[in-house]
């Protein structure tokens, strides 16, 4: 028995012990650590995609926010569907424009005026009731204003030859102006005839009892004759 008790002594019991790793064990363990790396390194990506994408979306709507923060609040304007309409107050004025007038030959060179005169033919009046103007044959004669026609004698058997008067509406009044000893067959109006201003009413002759080819112009008021040179330079000039 004390033999056996010293071999025991010098000879203990042998431990578990782990198998050793051989090659292929160790390549599937490097196997394993590179695919846990490489799925750390993916959730890491992925994570810094995701605080990417989170801050791309967050700034702009930052930046709209910060905007809108400084803008002025929008107006609203209501309108109804029928306005009511306001009452327009006009006083007493009223505007009257003055109607066109023009002279009536446009070279108004007197050959002879208004008033007393010695009588210059036989048939010739001692008083010139109008001016004479000298244009020339043949020029043309014209309406000062706007009318109608109210007399004219075209078969030259009177001291005005051929010749028209025509009514205008001048400055609130009834005027009448005549023109006298035009050449035969060129006034082509007859009695009623509405004229415009500046419309040709016949040409420059000598019938009638004339000395000479001229223009014999009148104005009237309630049929009485007056010089017309004031008148006429009074709103033409």
């Amino acid at each position: 028995m004390p033999e056996s008790r010293g071999r025991h002594a010098t000879n203990p019991p042998a431990r578990h012990r782990l198998p050793g790793l051989n090659g292929r064990a160790v390549r599937q363990l490097r196997q394993v650590r590179a695919i846990r790396a490489v799925r750390r390194a993916f959730v890491s990506s992925l994570a810094g995609i995701c605080v990417m994408v989170a801050a791309s979306v967050a700034v702009p709507a930052y930046a709209e926010a910060a905007a809108d923060a400084g803008r002025p609040a929008p107006q609203i304007l209501a309108v109804k569907s029928t306005a009511a309409i306001a009452a327009v107050e006009r006083d007493s004025y009223t505007v009257t424009a003055p109607a066109p007038l023009r002279w009536p030959l446009d070279n108004v060179k007197l050959a002879n005026g208004f008033g007393p005169r010695a009588a210059p033919c036989s048939g010739c009046s001692t008083f010139h009731e109008g001016v004479d103007f000298d244009p020339g044959f043949g020029a043309r004669v014209y309406a000062i204003a706007a009318g109608v026609v109210v007399e004219t004698d075209n078969p030259n058997y009177s001291a005005l030859g051929t010749y028209v008067v025509i009514r205008h509406e001048i400055d609130g009044k009834s005027i009448e102006s005549v023109y006298g000893h035009m050449q035969s067959g060129s006034m082509p109006f007859k009695v009623g005839d509405h004229v415009k201003v500046g419309e040709v009413v016949g040409l420059v002759g000598s019938t009638g009892a004339s000395t000479g080819p001229h223009l014999h112009f009148e104005l009237r008021v309630n049929g009485k004759a007056f010089d017309p040179l004031p008148w006429m330079h009074a709103r033409l000039g």
